[in-house]
């Protein structure tokens, strides 16, 4: 009792020195581990806030690599796009994005782009601008942070990777790097980006080498124009790939009053496509510049809060949730069906909300098809078990598929309702967010919906730039590139050779093997080893008895002095794989706003 009672005066009379200003506070300690576009939008805050106290700020950030960019290297090729439009990236918050707080002024990553790279090129705010530009942006983003810092903040780059921390006594962290460093803080974040590559990539098994996607050109080097490479993909990342082989190989597209022809540079390699599922990405559509969307009539924020305050143990997705997400893709639909026929889209969207309300939606779309005398909306864009690839006939499947999403990707946002509907999963993100984070659905629902549901959505609204899609039609026209199904593909687990088993039973062996998806960040073999060290430590807890996961609460959260959040706690939350932008609510922003706060003892809001 008497030591406690001691403590007790000693704390108090330190606060008075303090108060008082007799002895300085000691200074607010952070450390942020991995420094990509989300670690890049804490030390933003970090910085903005910080120069509202009196304390000293000692921010350590602890990155291998040029603050920043992350996965978006300034020396990748100009070949390799993004799939966000220019306009559409931010990495300065606004009001919008920070729900009504005030945030910092800056450029978007397209006004950067006419600030300094008009020079080269024409820039269009609705344009796929090339991936090392936004690299450039990240990191000129981090050189403006730190230019404009306030005077009682430090921020010190540790060009080092952290290979251990441990949980000190006293509540804070130890980091430790190669060479033997350590590094005390008070406050750590964790944000080192997405899950690493299988352990089985970049090695030689029997005859087939097994290579990584990224970093190009350098992961592709070893491929000759005589082999024959298998692309794991049908996304973005296989896209790229794609693209490393022909356009990085000196080849080239030309205009023809035929479409658009390759030209071979005679570098390239055989390809063969294939992936899990056998089913194409859609393309994103054209975007009409400055466009403004509309806010959701149905799915909405509240919508969600009523479902999880109906449901506290857990929602039912399929049961619960999809049907509200499909009556807001039927108004969507529905509206720009009846826009595009001179009649009001409001009313229409209206007449599908009080259907649903009524129990009468599926009688009210089929009247509505009939009156506007349009197909209904396909299935395959809600339920992921609706389309299946067809084997026999696999490459008339995917050139059809791809011809006639391009249709649509052409006639954009503004003129298909097949792509309004869609966008619907974009747009929406957030209210996904909420049914599914913080254990919004119950055990077997969320499975289902990492498993089916996430890949859909990635199918639908993630996939390349049409470009991209036009060009891969020209490869197959050239010969440079074919489809195959996941069926015909042949492991041997005894010499690792991987062959395409053609239809009269003879085997073609694969000289290469590319891995071309982005690696599962639920699982606990591909999560990066500091995190597994955290589990094993106990400091982090699974998110589920198989080990995916890491278990934190919606805000990032997992103790009362660690972050983590990013790519790596994909199952936890959802949708983590995102550069952020302004303009409109971003829960990278304000999540990112959040920890800055509690870091700082700032007054968080709810």
């Amino acid at each position: 009792m008497e030591l406690s009672s001691a403590l007790r005066l000693d704390k108090s009379f330190a606060e008075r020195l303090f108060s008082e200003g007799q002895v300085q506070a000691p200074a607010i300690r952070i450390g942020i581990v991995g420094c990509g576009s989300r670690g890049l939008t804490v030390l933003e805050r970090l910085c903005a806030l910080a120069g509202k106290g009196e304390r000293r700020v000692e921010i350590s950030v602890f990155d291998p690599h040029r603050p920043g960019p992350g996965l978006h290297s300034v020396e990748q090729p100009s070949y390799l796009m993004l799939n966000t439009v220019a306009s559409q990236i931010s990495m300065f918050p606004d009001q919008a994005a920070l729900d009504g707080l005030s945030g910092r002024q800056g450029p978007n990553f397209y006004e950067w782009c006419l600030r300094f790279k008009s020079a080269e090129r024409a820039i269009r705010p609705d344009e796929f601008l090339p991936r090392p530009w936004l690299g450039e942006y990240l990191a000129w983003t981090y050189d403006e942070v730190l230019r404009t810092l306030p005077e009682q903040i430090s921020v010190t780059h540790h060009a080092r990777v952290v290979d251990n921390i441990e949980h000190t006594d006293l509540g804070g962290f130890l980091l430790s790097t190669a060479g033997g460093q350590k590094h005390a803080v008070d406050w750590l974040l964790i944000t080192v980006g997405h899950a690493e590559a299988p352990p089985a990539v970049n090695k030689t098994q029997g005859m087939t080498q097994r290579l990584r996607a990224y970093p190009q050109p350098f992961s592709l080097e070893s491929i000759s124009s005589t082999d024959t490479v298998g692309v794991e993909g049908l996304g973005l990342s296989a896209m790229d790939v794609v693209a490393g082989l022909t356009v990085g190989r000196e080849g080239r597209f030309v205009e023809s009053s035929e479409g658009l022809r390759y030209e071979p540079s005679g570098r390239e390699p055989q390809v063969v496509m294939y992936s899990r599922s056998g089913l194409p990405y859609r393309t994103r559509p054209d975007i009409t510049p400055h466009r403004t969307s509309s806010p959701p009539l149905i799915f909405t924020l509240s919508t969600v809060a009523d479902l999880r305050a109906q449901h506290p143990d857990g929602l039912d997705f399929e049961a619960q949730v999809l049907p509200v997400l499909k009556a807001e893709m039927f108004a969507e639909y529905f509206g720009m069906v009846a826009s595009l026929k001179g009649e009001s889209a409001l009313r229409v969207k209206s007449e599908v909300a009080t259907a649903l309300l009524l129990g009468e939606i599926d009688s009210k779309v089929q009247a509505l098809a009939q009156q506007f005398n349009v197909p209904l909306l396909d299935e395959s864009v809600f339920n992921p078990r609706s389309l299946r690839a067809d084997v026999d006939n696999y490459t008339q499947f995917v050139r059809a598929f791809i011809e006639e999403d391009l249709r649509e990707s052409i006639s954009g946002l503004d003129h298909s309702p097949v792509k309004a509907a869609v966008e619907v999963w974009r747009s929406c993100r957030e209210q996904l967010r909420r049914v599914v984070d913080n254990n919004g659905l119950t055990p077997e629902s969320r499975r289902m919906f990492f498993n089916e549901y996430a890949p859909l959505v990635n199918r639908m609204v993630a996939g390349p730039q049409k470009e991209r899609h036009h060009e891969l039609l020209a490869l197959v026209d050239a010969g440079i590139v074919q489809w195959i199904h996941s069926s015909k593909v042949m492991h041997s687990p005894e010499s690792g050779d991987v062959s395409i088993q053609q239809d009269d039973g003879s085997l073609i062996l694969l000289n290469a093997l590319v891995c071309a998806h982005v690696s599962d960040s639920r699982r606990i073999d591909s999560q990066p080893k500091i995190i597994r060290q955290l589990r094993n430590s106990g400091v982090l807890h699974s998110l589920n008895d198989k080990g995916e996961g890491v278990h934190v609460d919606s805000h990032g959260k997992a103790q009362p002095n660690l972050w983590i959040t990013g790519p790596i706690v994909e199952g936890a939350t959802y949708y983590n794989h995102y550069v952020p932008s302004s303009g409109g609510y971003s829960r990278a922003f304000v999540d990112a706003d959040r920890i800055a706060r509690e870091m700082l003892g700032l007054a968080v809001t709810a």
